[in-house]
C-alpha cells in the first residue's frame, strides 16, 4: 500500500503536467481575447459579476416597499365610529 500512493500521485501529476488542453480551455490562454469568443467571455464574467448586487437590491427595493407601505397604514388615523348613546344610559 505504501509504494503504491506514491506511484498513482506520481501518475496524475505527470498526466496532469504533460496534458496541454486544459491550458486552451479559455479565450485569454489563446489570445483570442479580439474575437467574438472573448467578447462572449467578457460578457458572461460581466453578468455574473452583476446578478449578486442585482439580486440584493432587488431584494432590498422589495423590503423597503413592504416596510414603506405598513408604516403608512399604521400611521393614518383608522376610521372612528360615531359615538353613540346606549339605549339604556
Amino acid at each position: 500500500m505504501r509504494r503504491i500512493i506514491p506511484a498513482v500521485l506520481f501518475a496524475v501529476t505527470a498526466l496532469a503536467l504533460l496534458t496541454p488542453l486544459p491550458a486552451l480551455a479559455c479565450p485569454g490562454c489563446n489570445g483570442f481575447l479580439n474575437s467574438e469568443l472573448g467578447f462572449g467571455f467578457n460578457t458572461s464574467i460581466l453578468f455574473m459579476m452583476a446578478m449578486p448586487f442585482t439580486v440584493v437590491g432587488g431584494v432590498a427595493v422589495g423590503i423597503v416597499m413592504f416596510c414603506r407601505k405598513n408604516l403608512n397604514t399604521l400611521t393614518t388615523p383608522e376610521r372612528e365610529l360615531p359615538i353613540t348613546k346606549e339605549a339604556g344610559n
